[in-house]
C-alpha cells in the first residue's frame, strides 16, 4: 500500500493557512481585551468625573450658601481622590506589564509601616462601623531592606478591599508574623488579612489576579473599582520574590495571605517606638508651628507652563507664608536665576514637561551658573511624571527632591522642609 505524502506546495499553503488562523485568533483576543479595557475604564473613570462635574455645578449655583458649598466640596474631594487612584492603577499596570517597574532597596522599619497602615484602616473601618484588630507575632528582625512604597501598596490594597467588601458590623483581622528558619541575613514575614465580608465564589477566585476581573460590576454590586488592584498586587508580590494566596466563601468572608522575604538591615540598632494619641497630636501641632515659622517669608521661584496649575500652586503656597515669583518656562527660570540678586530666591519648584526648555535641561543649566549661591539653590521637581525612574532622572539632572502631581500639599511641604534645612 502506497503511503500518502504531502507535496511541498500543499504543505506551504497549509502552514500559511495555520499562521493566518493563529494571527486572526490573536487579533480577536487582543480586540476583546481592548474592548473590556475601554468599557471598564470608561465606566469607572466617568463615574467619579460625573460627581466632580455635578457637584461643581451645584457649588456654583449655591455659592452664597457656605454649608452647602462645604458639603459639595467634600464630595468633590472624595471623588477626585478616587479618580486619582483609578488613574494610578492603570499607569501602574501599564508600567508593570511593560517591564519597567523598578523596586527600591532601602532601609525600612517595619513597625512604622504597620502603624501607618493601622492608622489608615482604623479610620476607614470606624467610619463603616467595622471592628478592626491588628496582631503582631515574633517580630525579631524589624529593620529590613525593601521597597517601602510597594510594600505599603500591597498591604493597603488588600486591607482596603477587606473594608470595601465587609458590611457594617463586620470584622477585619490583620496578623503579621515572622516565620522561623530563614537563611542567615534574611527574614520572611507572613501578612494575613481576614474579613467577615461578602466573600467570593470558587470560580471567581481562579481569576482574581487577572486584569479587570470583578465578580460583579460596580453597577451591580454598588462597590467601585476597575478590578486592577489584585492584579497589580500579585505582580508586585512576584517581583518582590513572595507569594500570595486567597481563600474565600460567599457570604462568609475572605482570607488573603502574603509571604515576603526581606534582607535584614544589620547596620541599625533597633528601638521600639510607641505611639500615643495625645502625644501624637501634640507632635503634629508642634511640627505645624515649626513649619509655619520655617516657611514664612521664604521666596520660591515657581516654574510651571500651565496657567491653572500655576495659579493653584501660588494660592496654596501663599497660604503657608511663602513669597512667590513665577516662570512660564525653563528658559525664563534660567534667565531669572542668572540675573538674580543675592537671597532673591530660597527655592525653585520645577515642572518637567515644558514647551521650550524642560525642567531637566533648566536644572542642568542652573547648576552650571557662575555664582555658587544661585547654582546650588535647592530645586524640587513638581511634576506629573510620577514614576520611580522619573524621580531618578530628576535627581540625576541635579534636583534635590521629587514631588508628583496632583499636588499633595502635605508631601510638598515635607519636601520643602527637607531641602530648606
Amino acid at each position: 500500500m502506497k503511503s500518502w505524502k504531502q507535496n511541498p506546495s500543499e504543505k506551504k499553503t497549509q502552514n500559511q493557512l495555520e499562521n493566518k488562523v493563529e494571527k486572526e485568533t490573536k487579533e480577536n483576543q487582543f480586540n476583546r481585551a481592548e474592548t473590556i479595557f475601554l468599557n471598564s475604564i470608561s465606566h469607572d473613570i466617568r463615574t467619579p468625573l460625573n460627581v466632580i462635574i455635578g457637584y461643581t455645578a451645584l457649588a456654583s449655583a449655591h455659592v452664597n450658601e457656605a454649608q452647602e458649598v462645604k458639603k459639595y466640596l467634600s464630595k468633590i474631594e472624595t471623588a477626585s481622590n478616587h479618580l486619582l487612584l483609578l488613574i494610578n492603577d492603570v499607569l501602574d499596570m501599564s508600567h508593570i506589564e511593560s517591564g519597567t517597574l523598578k523596586l527600591e532597596h532601602a532601609p525600612v522599619y517595619l513597625p512604622d509601616v504597620l502603624e501607618n497602615l493601622k492608622a489608615i484602616i482604623q479610620t476607614d473601618s470606624s467610619a463603616k462601623q467595622l471592628k478592626f484588630c491588628a496582631d503582631t507575632k515574633n517580630m525579631v528582625h524589624k529593620n529590613v531592606i525593601t521597597d517601602k512604597l510597594r510594600l505599603n501598596q500591597v498591604l493597603l490594597n488588600i486591607l482596603e478591599n477587606a473594608v470595601k467588601y465587609t458590611r457594617p458590623g463586620g470584622k477585619i483581622y490583620f496578623q503579621i508574623q515572622e516565620l522561623k528558619e530563614q537563611e542567615p541575613g534574611f527574614a520572611k514575614y507572613e501578612f494575613r488579612v481576614k474579613d467577615t465580608g461578602i466573600g467570593m465564589s470558587e470560580d471567581f477566585i481562579a481569576h482574581i489576579f487577572e486584569s479587570f476581573s470583578r465578580e460583579q460590576t460596580s453597577t451591580v454590586s454598588g462597590i467601585e473599582g476597575m478590578g486592577l488592584g489584585m492584579a497589580i498586587v500579585k505582580k508586585i508580590v512576584d517581583r518582590m520574590g513572595g507569594t500570595i494566596a486567597v481563600k474565600s466563601r460567599q457570604g462568609k468572608g475572605t482570607e488573603v495571605t502574603v509571604i515576603l522575604p526581606f534582607k535584614v538591615n544589620s547596620q541599625v540598632v533597633e528601638c521600639e517606638t510607641k505611639v500615643f494619641k495625645k502625644t501624637g497630636q501634640m507632635k503634629m501641632l508642634s511640627e505645624r508651628e515649626n513649619s509655619e515659622n520655617l516657611f514664612k517669608g521664604k521666596k520660591i521661584l515657581l516654574t510651571e507652563d500651565n496657567e491653572l496649575n500655576r495659579e493653584i500652586a501660588v494660592e496654596l503656597l501663599k497660604e503657608e507664608g511663602f513669597i512667590l515669583d513665577t516662570a512660564e518656562d525653563g528658559t525664563i527660570a534660567v534667565e531669572k536665576m542668572r540675573t538674580a540678586k543675592p537671597d532673591q530666591y530660597d527655592l525653585i519648584l520645577m515642572d518637567i514637561q515644558m514647551p521650550i526648555m524642560d525642567g531637566y535641561e533648566a536644572t542642568r543649566k542652573i547648576r552650571k551658573l557662575k555664582n555658587p549661591e544661585t547654582a546650588n539653590i535647592p530645586i524640587i521637581a513638581m511634576t506629573a511624571n510620577a514614576f520611580e525612574e522619573d524621580r531618578q532622572k530628576a535627581l540625576e539632572a541635579g534636583m534635590n527632591e521629587h514631588v508628583s502631581k496632583p499636588i499633595d500639599l502635605a508631601r510638598l511641604l515635607e519636601a520643602v522642609k527637607k531641602v530648606l534645612k
